[in-house]
């Protein structure tokens, strides 16, 4: 987060707080209130005329036809749709609640020691994070096959079958019934964009590996005038990632950008695709 953000959240935070009667001990979730509102936002508008044009293809919710489905092909759309929005909310919020930690760290902390506690809230922070990062796409490419298969069933044959769902199986499915259409071409180009190769990869390993940890390295100059210069450099260790992570304020940051490019890019395609293909 940039000091000019930085700044606007502080200043939104105690308006919240001066709005609620300023009471004690609400720092955090005024912060994280504030946060969510000054964040780039989620693109709720695509995704919600996606989802209006996309409801035409499935029996209404109460009708004899849902009801009595036993795959229960509308509500899997239903609330895969709404999991893509909880899983970007708790993006978000692990997002704000990790750099309210370090905005206010221990002394033990700024001196380089260990502090149990404080590495803990930050690796949850982290762990929660990436967890949340990569199943919000999965929802939303579980939210397509559903789709998908309302309008062509022959090659979504996976509906009673949902744990064989996934972003390939569903790319598949898509090339083979629609392969003009642009969505398709964002679900096969999926994979191999860096945002989210990053997320799968950092999932991955956090998710059924091990833990990371803080690192400072540090490093020292002797100038020829006889003056010394020390820098540092502070990672976020985990064994086993493909590169370091720079530690600070904006680690996670960028990747919920590039979460939210990710969305919007399928939000908008998808809205267009359930649009053309209105019955």
């Amino acid at each position: 987060m940039t000091s000019g953000n930085r700044q606007r959240v502080r200043d939104r935070a105690y308006t919240i707080w001066q709005e609620e009667g300023r009471p004690h001990g609400r720092d955090l979730a005024h912060w994280f209130q504030a946060e969510a509102e000054i964040s780039p936002a989620f693109p709720e508008s695509e995704f919600r005329a996606f989802a209006i044009a996309a409801n035409a293809f499935f029996p209404a919710l109460l009708s004899d036809e849902a009801l009595f489905d036993p795959w229960e092909r509308r509500r899997h759309f239903d609330w895969s749709w709404q999991a893509v929005r909880y899983r970007y909310r708790l993006c978000a919020e692990c997002c704000a609640e990790f750099e309210a930690l370090l905005a206010d760290p221990s002394e033990a902390w700024l001196a380089g020691w260990g502090d149990e506690e404080l590495n803990y809230k930050i690796d949850r922070c982290i762990y929660m994070f990436f967890m949340s990062g990569l199943s919000t796409i999965e929802s939303f490419i579980f939210c397509l096959y559903f789709l998908g298969n309302a309008i062509c069933p022959k090659n979504f044959p996976h509906f009673d079958t949902p744990k064989k769902i996934n972003l390939a199986v569903t790319g598949k499915a898509f090339t083979a019934a629609f392969p003009q259409v642009a969505i398709t071409r964002q679900l096969v180009e999926l994979p191999k964009k860096p945002e989210y190769m990053t997320l799968d990869t950092r999932r991955n390993i956090l998710a059924h590996r091990i833990s990371g940890r803080r690192s400072v390295q540090t490093c020292g100059t002797t100038h020829a005038d006889g003056t010394y210069t020390q820098t540092w450099e502070e990672t976020w260790h985990v064994p086993g990632f493909d590169q370091e992570m720079p530690f600070g304020e904006g680690l996670l940051r960028h990747h919920l950008d590039d979460i939210m490019g990710l969305l919007t890019a399928l939000a908008s395609a998808s809205r267009e695709f359930a649009e053309s293909k209105q019955p």
